[in-house]
Formats: structure tokens, C-alpha cells, sequence
């Protein structure tokens, strides 16, 4: 059996020029595909990001005031419950309620830190955008 007349002198595997050319024309338009399909994935990627950072940011707000408000109460029953064994009212209550104000504040301190660290960590240090002024 002998080649067809097209295929003779060529080694297998060898392209014609043309196939050549559809070829690479293929992998242009597969590597087009790829790219938008890639772009379309980084962008979900960073809005699923946006959306998560968001809900975060809500929850620590929501913690951060329970936890302030649940420090002042926790403070004035206390010093509510010491003035009332003690006979000494109303100071004990007025220094614990103060304590317990402190103790709030300080824990919303630290969980504000603890959450800047955290956002600045999974954003890369890019939290929020820059948005130009009249100067700009």
C-alpha cells in the first residue's frame, strides 16, 4: 500500500503548512478562551473576598458592642451586689459600673486591633480604596 499523494514525503507527525496554521489558530483562540475564563474566576474570587470581609466587618461590630455593653452591666451588678452586702450605696456600684466601662472600652480596643491585623492580612494590606479629593 503506498501514501496517499498528499502525504508523501513527509515524515508522520509533520504538518502542512496549512494545518500549521489552523493549529496555531486554535491554540490563539484556546488561549483567548482561557484568559477570559481566568479573568472571569479572579474576579468572582475577589468579590466572594468583598462579601466575606463585609459580613466580617459586621460581626465584629456586633461583637465589640455586645461586649461593651455586657462589661458595664457585668461592672454595676457587681458593684450592685457589694454595695447592697456591704451597706455602702450607691459607691461601689458607681466604681464598678466605672471599671466595668473601662474594661469595655479596653476590649474593644483590642478586638479592633485584632481585626485590622486579621483584614490586613487576608487583603494584603489594601483595605479600602483610595478615592481622590478636589486637589487630585
Amino acid at each position: 500500500m503506498s501514501d496517499p499523494p498528499e502525504k508523501k514525503g513527509r515524515e508522520p507527525g509533520e504538518m502542512t503548512p496549512e494545518e500549521r496554521a489552523r493549529f496555531e489558530g486554535r491554540i490563539a483562540d484556546l488561549g483567548d478562551k482561557l484568559g477570559k475564563v481566568k479573568a472571569q474566576r479572579d474576579a468572582d474570587a475577589h468579590a466572594d473576598l468583598d462579601a466575606e470581609m463585609r459580613g466580617r466587618g459586621m460581626a465584629y461590630g456586633m461583637r465589640m458592642a455586645a461586649e461593651l455593653v455586657a462589661a458595664v452591666i457585668v461592672g454595676g451588678i457587681i458593684g450592685w451586689g457589694l454595695d447592697w452586702v456591704l451597706g455602702t450605696k450607691p459607691w461601689l456600684f458607681l466604681l464598678f459600673f466605672l471599671l466595668g466601662f473601662a474594661a469595655g472600652i479596653l476590649n474593644v480596643v483590642r478586638a479592633y486591633e485584632r481585626m485590622q491585623r486579621e483584614f490586613a492580612q487576608r487583603t494584603g494590606g489594601n483595605i479600602g480604596h483610595r478615592v481622590p479629593d478636589d486637589d487630585d
